[in-house]
């Protein structure tokens, strides 16, 4: 072997053993090296090493951080040996993108625009393909990406769960084979397809573009078409309803090189109830420079008609540049919005703030949204407020100090103030949080009530909290009704979880009044009404509870609420009758001393038929002092409806009423009635009273019927009274009577200018009259003419008596007399005729309590002997 052949092996041998040091040291001098080409501030970390196998070369898994933020992270990367093209593989490639900002600026001024046909000639032909590819924040999106090129020719596709896409560059045209998206806003993927041109400088716009696509939203009911067209420096973007004529998005634009413009863009949106439309515009100049350089101005506008007219409502945008991560974009909405039954007025300067994929508006000062209009039928907002300046709006929803201004009233003139304010931790409905007091007043003028409400409470994600009520009203007055005070307070809080699924309301009620009147006299104690309440929402729900009104109940209540109408059910036990005294006034004009009383009812309240109610009474062996009268032995079964202010009685069948006696200056007893109708009574709702009978006098009153409003005079039945009880309830001093008389009485009490009208009492087998002795002699004494005429009445038997009565409604009573009978004095017996005639007002006479001395005085003026004992005229 040659000197020459030695060391060319010798340095061969000295290469190859350098060469395997190098490869069995290359995970410690890679990082370093790969370190030195990288900018200052970004950092690369491995956290594996190389390997190799006889198929492929294995890169270790290594993070890549700028400015200590960790834009990615890659696992081993498998690289064919042995293959061509070059075949890359990646399990995982996790990005995140807001770490681009950590990324390092270089000075740009010397480089040229990278060109798209050098970039096809550098990158060499490769197979690229990472299994799982994902971008935060936009991880929905992870999908397993595959790319090749070669040459001129590249080849994209990807395959998610939410995103599908297989594109062909071919030189500068681009064949966009499929795209599809998913997204909650779309009811099916958006779906595109077309071909694109594009320039060859990588950071320039297409040259021409057209592309058309399919999408249906979740809000909208019919399929739309999507289609960008773009020729050199003029394009369209329109979205089309494939069953209207005008399009839902008309977006013509102008490209230069110095701006980008949107002119008289229209939109519209169909909307069932309300059709929305207008006009847009937008401006980017300087776009050329990048995103953040870009200069971004423009107008929305939506114009409506309904209530009041037509109205228009601007957004006007920037003029201002928007960045990827830190934004200070000016914004504001002005302008009036007409809807169908509300009026919005709106001024809302704001700026847009943080980065685009996570932004926030925040409101300026002077930030006030206002409302009017009807809410409800039959409710109308006059205005509410609200000033939201200050706050801060995001994806996740409100955040500061949030308040709300309301006032109300109702087509029956009550009106309402109410006030929220609280603060708010990204709150949107059933979302979030908003701890709020709110306070309130108002009149409801058909109640003559005024208003007032205050609490605290709170709405965390979809549950609302009532921690503290107070609410009530000074007075309510309803008819002759009126309720002193009633407030409602909370013993427990109030929850309403509005879950869809699984909605309820829940809470413990405390309601309170001083006293009830009921007309002049009648009252209720102050009375504590204790609910629990439970049902699905405040329009829906049981309650269930017991009242108190000082000795009075407890009276068990039980109902519900459904919607606007108010039903339920009560149940009064049985307890003694006096201790209702109250609601039957002072005790020195009724006073309950025995017997006992229960009820039930049903009621309900709307707001067209107010408050009903129905049910009955039952009262037994009741005990009740009058001034002139004591009723015992009382007992009723009395079913009821109440409704627009009146009472109705016997519902089916008539009322019965019973009492056993009645002590008054005349003795009664066994007073039955039956009674069926209304009070207050009319025409078209008559009170009736049947087969009234009651023991007096020995004998009987009764009376068949009465119909109140009377259309005719009502017949009173006297049967067999007898004389002798009668004298002596009403106490002559000096005169007796004996005997039974019958007869019929027709009295009106109302319409009519009589009280008793044709009225006739005749005796049943006739009359024994006597008159004491000492009283005829006086009269002898002061007059001999008087005392000799009527000194035949010392006594007399009556064989015939008849009498006509009439009684004006004023009480002027007219009597007109025939006696026929027989007269005994100084042992002699003669027959006598007697016609007479009376006048006398019975009001006075029923208030006098000497009925004697009138008696009496009517004996001495009214009495004659006949010239001829045996015809009188």
């Amino acid at each position: 072997m040659s000197l020459a052949l030695r060391y060319i092996l010798f340095a061969a041998a000295i290469v190859g053993i350098s060469l395997l040091g190098l490869g069995l040291s290359i995970n410690q001098w890679s990082i370093p090296l790969v370190q030195h080409f990288l900018p200052k501030g970004v950092s690369v970390e491995r956290q594996s090493g190389f390997s190799l196998s006889h198929a492929h070369f294995t890169l270790p898994s290594f993070s890549l951080s700028a400015q200590g933020c960790q834009l990615a992270q890659i696992s081993p990367t498998r690289i064919a040996l042995s293959r061509y093209p070059l075949k890359i593989a990646v399990d995982k490639l996790t990005i995140n993108s807001n770490c681009f900002t950590q990324w390092p600026s270089a000075s740009t001024s010397d480089q040229k625009p990278l060109s798209l046909r050098h970039l096809q000639q550098i990158i060499p032909s490769v197979s690229l393909d990472i299994a799982s590819l994902s971008i935060s924040p936009w991880q929905t999106y992870q999908g397993a990406l595959h790319f090749s090129s070669s040459g001129a020719e590249q080849h994209l596709t990807y395959h998610g769960q939410a995103a599908t896409l297989d594109a062909e560059l071919s030189g500068q045209m681009l064949n966009l084979k499929a795209l599809s998206i998913s997204h909650p806003l779309l009811k099916h993927p958006l779906n595109l397809s077309g071909k694109i041109r594009l320039a060859d400088g990588v950071t320039v716009l297409p040259d021409e573009a057209n592309l058309v696509g399919k999408v249906e939203l979740a809000s909208y009911p019919n399929p739309l078409t999507v289609t960008l067209s773009r020729e050199h420096q003029h394009g369209a973007l329109v979205v089309k309803d494939t069953t209207a004529q005008q399009p839902l998005l008309n977006a013509p634009f102008n490209v230069s090189q110095d701006e980008f413009r949107i002119e008289k863009g229209t939109w519209a949106w169909p909307m069932p109830v309300q059709h929305l439309s207008g006009f847009f515009s937008l401006s980017a100049e300087n776009w050329q420079q990048g995103f953040e350089q870009t200069l971004l101005s423009g107008r929305v506008n939506a114009l409506t008609q309904g209530r009041g007219g037509k109205g228009n409502v601007v957004l006007t945008l920037g003029p201002g540049k928007l960045s990827f991560y830190n934004n200070q974009f000016p914004l504001r909405l002005t302008g009036t919005a007409k809807l169908k039954d509300l009026q919005f007025y709106a001024g809302l300067p704001a700026a847009l703030t943080g980065a685009l994929i996570d932004p926030a508006i925040h409101f300026q000062p002077k930030a006030l949204l206002l409302m009017r209009g009807e809410i409800l039928p039959g409710w109308e907002v006059d205005e509410a407020r609200w000033p939201i300046a200050g706050a801060r709006l995001t994806q996740q929803g409100l955040s500061g100090l949030l308040q709300a201004n309301f006032m109300v009233r109702n087509e029956r003139s009550s009106f309402y103030l109410l006030h929220l304010a609280g603060m708010a931790d990204s709150f949107l409905p059933d979302k979030g949080r908003w701890d709020w007091r709110y306070w309130g007043k108002g009149m409801i003028l058909p109640l003559t009530a005024n208003w007032d409400v205050q609490g605290r409470g709170f709405w965390h994600n979809e549950e609302i909290t009532l921690t503290s009520l107070s609410t009530g009203f000074d007075q309510i007055r309803y008819g002759s009704m009126l309720m002193q005070k009633p407030r409602m307070t909370l013993t427990e809080p109030v929850h309403w979880v509005t879950q869809q699924d699984k909605p309820q309301f829940t809470g413990q009620f405390k309601i309170t009044a001083d006293h009830t009147f009921f007309g002049e006299t009648s009252q209720l104690p102050a009375a504590q009404l204790d609910l629990d309440v439970n049902g699905t929402t405040p329009d829906q729900f049981g309650f269930k509870g017991q009242l108190v009104a000082n000795r009075i109940g407890p009276v068990s209540v039980i109902g519900r609420r459904d919607n606007s109408r108010w039903l339920g059910r009560a149940w009064w036990p049985e307890q003694p009758l006096s201790v209702f005294q109250p609601l039957a006034g002072p005790s020195k004009s009724v006073a309950l001393r025995s017997g006992s009383l229960r009820a039930q009812a049903a009621f309900s309240l709307t707001e067209d038929k107010g408050f009903q109610a129905g049910g009955h009474w039952v009262v037994k062996q009741g005990d009740i002092w009058l001034p002139n009268y004591q009723f015992k032995g009382l007992n009723f079964s009395l079913p009821f409806r109440f409704n627009d202010h009146r009472w109705h009685f016997g519902l089916r069948e008539p009322v019965s009423l019973t009492i056993e006696n009645i002590e008054n200056k005349f003795p009664m007893s066994h007073l039955t009635l039956k009674l069926k109708g209304s009070w207050p009574w009319d025409e078209q709702n008559p009170l009736e009273i049947n087969d009234a009978s009651l023991d007096i006098f020995g004998g009987t009153l009764a009376l068949a019927h009465l119909r109140l409003p009377q259309r005719q005079s009502a017949l009173l039945a006297i049967k067999h009274l007898g004389m002798s009880q009668l004298i002596t309830a009403i106490h002559p001093k000096q005169i007796a009577m004996s005997g039974k008389i019958s007869g019929q009485l027709p009295f009106w009490l109302e319409n009519s200018p009589w009280l008793i009208e044709n009225g006739w009492i005749r005796d049943d087998k006739g009359l024994t009259l006597r008159v004491d002795k000492d009283l005829l002699d006086q009269i002898l004494k002061n007059n001999l003419a008087a005392g000799a005429a009527i000194d035949w009445l010392r006594y007399m038997e009556i064989s015939k008596s008849y009498a006509t009565v009439q009684v004006s409604a004023k009480g002027e009573l007219l009597m007109k007399s025939q006696i026929h009978g027989t007269s005994r004095f100084d042992d002699k017996r003669q027959r006598v005729n007697l016609n007479y005639q009376h006048t006398e007002n019975i009001f006075m006479l029923w208030r006098s309590l000497s009925y004697g001395d009138n008696l009496q005085s009517w004996l001495e003026e009214q009495t004659r002997l006949p010239a001829n004992k045996e015809n009188a005229k």
